[in-house]
């Protein structure tokens, strides 16, 4: 997991072992641990790794309920992908999300992984709120959140991980929380485990301005075609 997106470093303390223990059984750690970040069948990955095809199958699905790894269906066939923590398992986790692993993945960020994020790739970026720039300035459509959101054929809305987690200790700081967009496949994952609602692109671009009136920063994934788009408090 270390290698994916901004790691999961190691945490002196052993918090970042609390934190895996309290979402993996040893069994899905190790299937965890045979699996990439490439999108693989449960036939391939028993073959491949000499498991029994119909558990493989079973445990793999828990998994992604369980946002452990990605799901991901063509026609007939459904194929599986080990996730980053973040972004990853940890946004995945809206619905299993308690006080507990609230405290847990608080202490592990302040110890362990904000430490280790300047020195990786950021897997957001933040783009200007477009009223506020010189019209001069040419804003590609990629750097324009309405643009976005006027390519996606498909948009998910959920709540925001992150003031979810920090909801439940008690650090609310009242900002709007269901900003968080998803598209595509990343989308179809959220609907299918009942993690965000369907939304079409009049809906998105009103949410979109609450969030600037709130004075939320618009940050989605690093990359041209993005697969989600965060809208970001000041803390």
């Amino acid at each position: 997991m270390d290698h994916y997106s901004v790691g999961f470093p190691k945490a002196e303390s052993g918090v970042d072992l609390k934190v895996l223990k309290k979402l993996y059984t040893e069994e899905e750690a190790a299937l965890f641990l045979d699996l990439s970040m490439q999108l693989e069948s449960p036939d391939s990955v028993s073959n491949r790794t000499n498991r029994d095809l119909k558990k493989t199958a079973d445990m793999l699905e828990t998994m992604a309920k369980n946002g452990l790894v990605f799901r991901k269906r063509r026609e007939d066939a459904v194929y599986y992908a080990a996730i980053p923590f973040v972004i990853g398992s940890f946004e995945f986790q809206l619905k299993r999300m308690d006080k507990e692993f609230a405290q847990l993945v608080d202490e592990y960020f302040t110890e362990a992984l904000f430490e280790n994020m300047g020195e990786t790739i950021p897997p957001l970026r933040t783009i200007p709120v477009k009223h506020s720039i010189d019209v001069a300035q040419k804003v590609a459509p990629y750097s324009d959140a309405r643009e976005i959101l006027k390519s996606k054929d498909k948009i998910a809305i959920a709540n925001c991980i992150c003031r979810t987690q920090q909801e439940l200790l008690e650090n609310s700081c009242g900002k709007p929380l269901e900003v968080c967009f998803v598209f595509g496949s990343h989308a179809d994952y959220y609907l299918e485990n009942d993690l965000a609602r369907l939304i079409d692109q009049e809906e998105a671009l009103a949410i979109l301005d609450k969030c600037e009136e709130a004075g939320l920063v618009n940050q989605p994934a690093n990359m041209i075609n993005p697969g989600g788009m965060c809208n970001c408090c000041g803390d």
